[in-house]
């Protein structure tokens, strides 16, 4: 049974998410902590619960993301997982930290493999791979069928979507990335974001006022709508 947890770290409000295998082994996905405060509440949570960091995920690149990547390295020895088309966005986040005024350590050595379509095997479950650019240009999420949930990253939120505005970003991808790519699994899945809270895929087809099924949504009555064919 794969137990989720969720954090909240660093001045953006970023959601890191653990995933608890079931057999002492766990996967970390968008490790947001920037302090030691943070990294302290991170790993005292591992230790309490006997956990062991074996794969860190991510679903993009963009600085908050990937904070707590260098610490993650050195204390648990595993590298970051990113999507190729996201190297850009990776190499970015340092000059990115500077630009905020954000301490951070220096980027470990990723792994640019991952792909959609792919399996991710977190112990006895699996997490597919779900290609959804737009808010970077290699973005992913992770759907875990068995347990009707998806890390969705900062493509879809809670009566929201992810900003368009950054490098990389494209509002017509992102806008076919919801809409093949969320919108198509069950209503009854849970999205779990990259910021704030939870939501499901229905509450967002049902009234999301940026893009929902009836196609009434401010980027589908744009001219962003025209990349989404």
């Amino acid at each position: 049974m794969i137990e989720l947890h969720t954090f909240t770290f660093n001045a953006f409000g970023e959601q890191s998410y653990l995933l608890d295998h079931g057999n002492g082994d766990a996967t970390v996905v968008d490790p947001g902590m920037s302090n030691s405060v943070e990294r302290e509440e991170f790993a005292f949570f591992c230790e309490s619960k006997a956990l062991r960091i074996t794969q860190m995920l991510l679903t993009h690149a963009h600085l908050d993301h990937v904070l707590g990547a260098a610490w993650i390295t050195e204390k648990w020895g595993v590298h970051p997982l990113v999507h190729p088309l996201d190297r850009s966005t990776y190499e970015a986040a340092p000059r990115s930290a500077m630009v905020y005024g954000v301490p951070m350590d220096p980027l470990p050595a990723a792994d640019f493999s991952l792909e959609h379509g792919q399996t991710i095997h977190c112990g006895n479950n699996q997490l597919s791979v779900r290609f959804c650019p737009g808010h970077a240009p290699g973005h992913v999420v992770f759907v875990c069928e068995a347990h009707q949930f998806v890390l969705g990253g900062d493509v879809l939120f809670k009566g929201s979507v992810g900003r368009t505005d950054l490098p990389g970003c494209n509002p017509g991808d992102l806008v076919k990335s919801i809409e093949t790519q969320l919108f198509s699994l069950p209503d009854d899945f849970v999205v779990w974001p990259g910021h704030g809270p939870s939501t499901t895929i229905a509450e967002e087809k049902s009234g999301n006022p940026f893009v929902n099924r009836s196609k009434t949504g401010m980027m589908q009555q744009s001219d962003y709508s025209d990349f989404a064919d």
